[in-house]
């Protein structure tokens, strides 16, 4: 087995600015992961907005008690018009795969992408989803 070599004072005094700028660089670098490209982003969005039935900006504006949210139409890329209201189900029992469904709350805005012919919690997404950026720039050009 080898031995343990320590690292003398003046050298250390050397190499403690470089481990704490490199700790500090990987960190931010680990915080600011961007794990997929600007073409695969767009490339999933083209892809959602494809297969969606709905895909929406909405504004909570009613959940009601028996597990209906109503939602205002904001902004629409494929589904309903801007300025309608659509029914979602807070039933978390119609979540699949590794969707959970987040509650609706009145008045809090967010993003529906749906794929079944009722949307529902499971579709709720947060207005900084990456997809949202990427269909904007498809239906609107830019």
């Amino acid at each position: 087995m080898g031995s343990i070599q320590f690292v003398s004072g003046a050298k250390m005094r050397r190499l403690i600015p470089f481990l704490l700028a490199l700790t500090l660089g990987l960190s931010l670098n680990a915080s600011a992961c961007d794990c997929f490209s600007p073409e695969q982003k767009l490339r999933a969005a083209q892809d959602a907005l494809s297969k969606a039935r709905l895909a929406v900006i909405g504004r909570v504006i009613e959940a009601t008690p028996d597990g209906i949210a109503k939602v205002l139409v904001l902004e629409s890329f494929k589904g309903s018009a801007k300025d309608a209201v659509i029914e979602a189900r807070q039933d978390f029992g119609l979540c699949t795969g590794t969707s959970k469904g987040q509650s609706f709350t009145a008045g809090e805005e967010t993003f529906i992408l749906s794929f079944t012919s009722a949307a529902s919690a499971c579709d709720k997404l947060g207005t900084d989803n990456f997809l949202l950026e990427g269909i904007r720039f498809i239906v609107r050009g830019r």
